[in-house]
């Protein structure tokens, strides 16, 4: 037990590290320097930064969350990043241990921590980002069809290339995955204009998807995208109310209300007697569908005006979902 702590406290501290740099990564994305030069500078004085400055996580601590030479505010992107980064890591390796796929892991986890991380700050997503997560992902895939083939062969049968090999090894199924990625997701996009009036993703949402699709494959990208639009709902439906309630929409806000409510009192009624009754189950079963439809129509023509619009950055909905299937 204490060898495997100390593993992890070892990964933590690489994944910190990384964590680091991958702040790095993010703010000279927005200021265009190079990510090697300069070296690592305070960004309100411009002064150069000493070894014990930058020790992931407990340099902010030691300094008190502000500059050593300006007392200017650090921000706590930089601890929350590398503390993050750590234990995303350490995961990561507990998923798949001393091996070439945990590399591939560590990479991919770190770019999806970029991606969300530059989404959530300025809603903005680098096509260099995206282009390196789709690289990685194709690159994987490749690494996965060479060792199904390896692996063939070392069991003593002979490797044939079949139909149905080609059209379900790794990297076919990749280059699958990245085209339905960007195909679903501007379909999606698309369909914003229809109820708003604007895209509902922006271009860089798109690249992600093409990304994930590279790692996970076809199927994966639709389990993704399935997880990422509930995971969205999450954290956009409470902003969402709000933002109604303040403004005092209640010809929205009542019969969205009102749907959860009655949800809320279907799910626990049926697991009663009373729905033994058929009649009953289906008029309430009719009653959901009908309240249901009212806050559909209610919410839609809320989002034609551009005012009442709550945006949350998509991205990080979708790295999210990657994580999690990357771990499971």
């Amino acid at each position: 037990m204490l060898y495997l702590f100390i593993i992890l406290a070892f990964i933590f501290c690489i994944g910190a590290v990384i964590g680091s740099f991958l702040n790095v990564v993010i703010l000279r994305a927005f200021s265009g320097e190079s990510i090697v030069l300069p070296p690592s500078k305070c960004p309100k004085c411009n002064n150069k930064l000493k070894w014990w400055h930058n020790i992931p996580i407990l340099s902010y601590i030691l300094l008190g969350g502000k500059c050593y030479f300006c007392k200017e505010k650090i921000s706590i992107q930089y601890p929350i990043v590398e503390f993050i980064t750590g234990i995303i890591f350490i995961l990561v390796f507990l998923k798949f241990g001393l091996s070439v796929e945990v590399l591939f892991g560590f990479i991919i986890a770190s770019l999806l921590v970029v991606i969300s991380v530059t989404d959530i700050k300025e809603r903005v997503v680098f096509d260099m980002h995206t282009y390196a997560l789709i690289g990685t992902g194709l690159l994987y895939s490749i690494y996965r069809t060479v060792m199904q083939i390896v692996n063939v062969n070392e069991s003593s049968t002979t490797f044939q290339i079949s139909t149905e090999w080609i059209l379900h090894n790794p990297l076919t199924t990749a280059i699958a995955g990245v085209i339905l990625g960007v195909v679903l997701m501007e379909i999606a996009a698309r369909i914003g204009y229809i109820l708003a009036g604007s895209r509902a993703f922006g271009e860089g949402d798109t690249y992600i998807a093409a990304g994930l699709g590279a790692v996970f494959g076809w199927r994966g990208i639709l389990i993704i995208l399935g997880m990422s639009i509930f995971i969205q709902l999450i954290f956009t439906l409470p902003l969402f109310i709000k933002k109604l309630f303040c403004n005092k929409q209640w010809n929205t806000l009542i019969p969205l209300v009102l749907f959860f409510c009655y949800a809320a009192g279907y799910y626990v009624l049926q697991k009663t007697s009373l729905f033994n009754n058929e009649f009953i189950m289906l008029a309430t079963i009719a009653g959901l569908l009908i309240v249901g439809i009212w806050a559909c129509i209610s919410i839609l023509k809320n989002l034609k005006n551009p005012e009442n619009l709550t945006y949350l950055p998509f991205g990080p909905a979708l790295a999210i979902a990657g994580l999690i299937l990357l771990l499971i």
